[in-house]
């Protein structure tokens, strides 16, 4: 049915004939089953009127308030549906177990009192749809859009960062000169120089920034300590202080006081000649800049500051010795730049050309611009739509800022309508933060803006989705943050005027802290993120009861000290009934409260870096959490008895580091058939443990840890080969040395030859399985065998093609490497070796069958605790030998 009325509604006025079909049928129905039937053929007509109304230019008051009446709408009927759904598969649930806490949960809301909050729930929606149609005359007079783009991401893809570079090199190599040259070392100016880059958001300065900071005789010259810093609007000097002290140390910081900061700040840059690029400056208040230089004037003689900024009094407050005002690209350049994105690999059109190139030329030389029209004009060849967009109000808009919004705005107008639900999500953060592909991606699946469609789950179309915005330039990759001991990984930010635009979309829907007041929340807002400062802002927040609420993410103010409340149990026992996702990562958290169990539309719950130990029974009924993280919780001991009630979870995240605390994972594991990621897995003997066997039929994939705790015995898979059907790219197993089962076990944990990376501890058999001794992962790129003992033979790794790295540490049995380990490949891709701690290593030939060369592409060879190994190393003279 559902099918038919959208084939139908192919126009605004069908689809209002349709609602009013809806609107008098829901109200002539008595049965709630069958009104929710008609509730969910509504909504997907209310999807298509609001697409339908973002198509056209709403420069129109009444257009704007019906369009928002139409959101707030939709955003209600997915709440009344979703109630109940849940509540009907609760119900189910009821009937199939004996879990005790579903059956009182269900019957204390008993049959009466669920249909009247339903029959609520329909009342205001059939009052909303009510309220609307008396506005229909709006809709009716809409005019018929004009052929749309194809509003699908395109085929191809190309790399950014090469186009980004049009026409800047000479640009770069100025700064990079100027930078590199310390001509004034030797007279009185300061040890500390600032050079700026200044122009006009949209002209690409940090581009130029990030080419200059990555430059080969830059980061040469600035060898002892390169740092680059992200700065915004709010410039407050202590928070910068401590952000270049962990950049400076490669470390993250936990120092509150101020004084301490700076001395430690002082000795790691003293004596080093080192380069900072602050990014983004905002700041003209002198005093503030200079609180910030003295903490910055002990490095060595030309060291420098590199700052980007759209005002020129920045630059001038900060005694800048060079100002470098950015030019606006030429119009050679800026055609060159549009051909890239407009038509990639693609053969040009002859006619579009010649429109685009008039269309550049009205860009100004702003690259932003140009890469926002190429982006979306890429997706159509119909030469009347690029005719007009040439001859749009945008093209003839007079000041170019101006005109560049309008170019972004235009943009997003073009975008899918599932693609602008997730850019205006990124407006929750604030400028310049930096995001986790991984994490949006759920947030954007749990709060529904991607869905699953026939063969492809969400994760993946959310990631094409997340892909397309990178592609269109509305995210862009942030510079990496790499410390001595991890990493942040790749993260991604937007351009200042992209997160303008995310906010001029999101209206009053979304709230930040750092960028609303109090009194902007209301019952309508639905996103919403606070930093704590206190336990009052809290208060004031719930206080303002935003009972519609969606997504919370209530974060600690820059490492403040825990808060005494329990933020978990102050929000699941307040009126917040529809949240979908809730971050409580870093809270101080060390319970999770029965009353958890109330908040049964949340599909994802992020309890990272807290103090939990268990999970309350209750946490099961929350029948619709896709996602659950508790990476961090270093003394969580134990999951809840039923988790294989939560059959939507699609993520059970347990990483830790170092922990000696084993998990009981209970039995019922396989009947989470939806789960596809699970990078820790517990073998335990307890009573009730999960079997290993139960991994068998889930769709698991990317990374994966199986430990065994240290009385596991039940070492029997039947031969049954568990991960043979899982897409996994990294695999550690860790074992208990018991020698007696290790072999029979690994050889049933044998994974499928996509993996890239296999550590091995504790593995106490003389043997490896025939799967790891004849090499059946083609794939490997990485290895590692650690405290393997009691190993005889270690498999003949040369033969892996694509190898990079290999670690072997403390395995005592071990005392040579031979033939049988270099194979007759002899390591054609290694670049990394690691022995560690091999105690009765004695040989190691460094020839191989005469003129074959052992580790062509080595250059990184570490040896430590070998104290037998007499050798010679000789294999390349790129190659680093540390012998400790």
């Amino acid at each position: 049915m559902e099918g038919a009325l959208v084939a139908a509604a192919r126009f605004v006025a069908d689809k209002v004939a349709i609602l009013v079909q809806l609107d008098a049928k829901l109200k002539a129905m008595t049965g709630i089953e069958e009104k929710m039937e008609k509730l969910k053929e509504m909504s997907t007509i209310i999807d298509l009127v609001i697409e339908d109304v973002e198509s056209h230019p709403l420069n129109k008051d009444a257009v704007k308030d019906l369009l928002r009446k139409l959101k707030y709408l939709a955003y209600d009927l997915e709440d009344a549906v979703d109630y109940y759904d849940t509540k009907v598969f609760q119900k189910k649930q009821r009937s199939n177990t004996s879990f005790g806490l579903v059956s009182d949960f269900i019957s204390s809301d008993n049959q009466v009192l669920f249909n009247s909050r339903v029959g609520c729930m329909i009342e205001a929606v059939t009052d909303s749809l009510d309220s609307i149609l008396l506005q229909k005359s709006i809709l009716l007079n809409l005019p018929q859009s004009s052929s749309h783009l194809s509003l699908y991401p395109y085929s191809e893809t190309h790399s950014l960062n090469g186009f980004d570079v049009i026409g800047r090199e000479p640009e770069k190599n100025n700064i990079v000169n100027i930078l590199t040259n310390d001509d004034d070392e030797g007279s009185s100016h300061s040890t500390l120089r600032v050079i700026a880059i200044v122009g006009m958001g949209g002209l690409g300065k940090t581009t130029l920034a990030q080419l200059v900071f990555n430059d080969e005789m830059v980061q040469d010259h600035f060898a002892s300590l390169t740092m680059w810093k992200v700065v915004g609007a709010e410039f407050n000097p202590t928070k910068i202080m401590k952000s270049i002290l962990e950049l400076a140390t490669g470390e993250p910081g936990n120092i509150s006081e101020i004084d301490l900061v700076k001395q430690k700040l002082k000795k790691e840059l003293s004596g080093k000649r080192f380069l900072l690029v602050l990014d983004d400056v905002w700041n003209e208040d002198p005093v503030k800049w200079r609180i910030l230089k003295a903490a910055l004037t002990f490095g060595a003689r030309g060291s420098k500051i590199l700052v980007t900024t759209r005002s020129q009094q920045v630059s001038s407050i900060m005694d800048s010795s060079y100002i470098h005002q950015i030019k606006q690209l030429s119009q050679t350049d800026c055609l060159i730049l549009f051909q890239n994105f407009a038509f990639g690999d693609k053969e040009e059109n002859r006619t579009l050309m010649e429109i685009g190139a008039k269309i550049v030329e009205k860009c100004g030389g702003v690259p932003l611009a140009v890469i926002s029209l190429g982006n979306t004009l890429r997706n159509t060849g119909d030469e009347t739509y690029w005719s007009s967009v040439l001859n749009s109000e945008i093209m003839q808009l007079r000041y170019m800022e101006e005109k560049v919004l309008a170019v972004l705005k235009w943009s997003y107008d073009t975008l899918p309508p599932r693609s602008k639900k997730c850019f205006a999500f990124a407006s929750l953060y604030p400028k310049n933060s930096r995001m986790k592909k991984d994490e949006l991606i759920k947030l954007w699946i749990a709060n529904g803006f991607v869905r699953s469609e026939k063969s492809f789950d969400a994760e993946t179309l959310a990631n094409d989705v997340f892909d397309d915005l990178v592609r269109r330039s509305f995210f862009l990759l942030a510079p990496s943050r790499n410390f001595k001991y991890f990493s942040y990984g790749t993260e991604y930010t937007m351009h200042d005027l992209m997160h303008d635009l995310a906010r001029s979309v999101s209206a009053n829907v979304y709230w930040h802290s750092e960028q609303d007041s109090v009194e902007d929340i209301g019952n309508r807002t639905y996103h919403l993120q606070i930093y704590i400062r206190g336990e009052s802002c809290m208060t004031q927040v719930l206080d303002k009861k935003p009972l519609n609420l969606r997504t919370f993410m209530p974060f600690r103010f820059y490492r403040q000290s825990y808060l005494s409340i329990n933020l978990l149990q102050v929000i699941s026992d307040s009126e917040l009934k529809f949240l979908r996702a809730l971050d409580l990562s870093s809270s101080g958290i060390s319970e999770v409260p029965t009353s958890i169990g109330n908040l049964i539309h949340l599909r994802y719950l992020n309890l990272y870096n807290n103090g939990i130990e268990v999970l309350p029974d209750s946490i099961t009924l929350l029948s619709n959490l896709q996602y659950l993280n508790l990476i961090l919780n270093f003394n969580f001991r134990e999951l809840p008895k039923e988790l294989g009630n939560m059959q939507n979870l699609r993520v059970l995240d347990l990483q830790r580091h170092h922990s000696q605390i084993d998990i009981h994972m209970p039995c019922g594991l396989s009947r989470l058939t939806n789960l596809r990621s699970l990078p820790v897995f517990f073998a335990g003997n307890r009573t009730g443990a999960c079997s290993i066997l139960e991994l068998e039929n889930l769709k698991l994939h990317g990374e994966m840890q199986i430990k065994f705790s240290k009385d596991f015995k039940n070492y029997s898979c039947g031969g049954k080969k568990i991960l043979k059907n899982k897409d996994l790219n990294d695999l550690l197993i860790e074992f208990n040395n018991l020698e007696r089962y290790d072999k029979d076990m690994l050889d049933d944990l044998c994974p499928d030859t996509s993996l890239k990376e296999l550590i091995i501890k504790n593995y106490g058999s003389p043997q490896f399985p025939t799967w790891l001794m004849e090499l059946q992962l083609p794939n490997l790129v990485e290895v590692c065998l650690e405290n393997c003992g009691g190993c005889e033979h270690i498999p003949p790794f040369g033969n892996l093609q694509f190898l990079e790295k290999l670690v072997l540490t403390a395995m005592d049995v071990i005392t040579d490497l031979g033939a049988e380990f270099h194979g007759y490949r002899s390591f054609p891709s290694r670049q990394e070796l690691i022995l560690n701690r091999m105690n009765n290593l004695e040989e190691w030939p460094d020839s191989h069958d005469g003129d074959n060369q052992l580790f062509p592409k080595l250059h990184s060879l570490h040896i430590f605790d070998c104290p037998k190994l007499n050798a010679e190393i000789s294999y390349n003279p790129r190659a680093y030998y540390n012998q400790l």
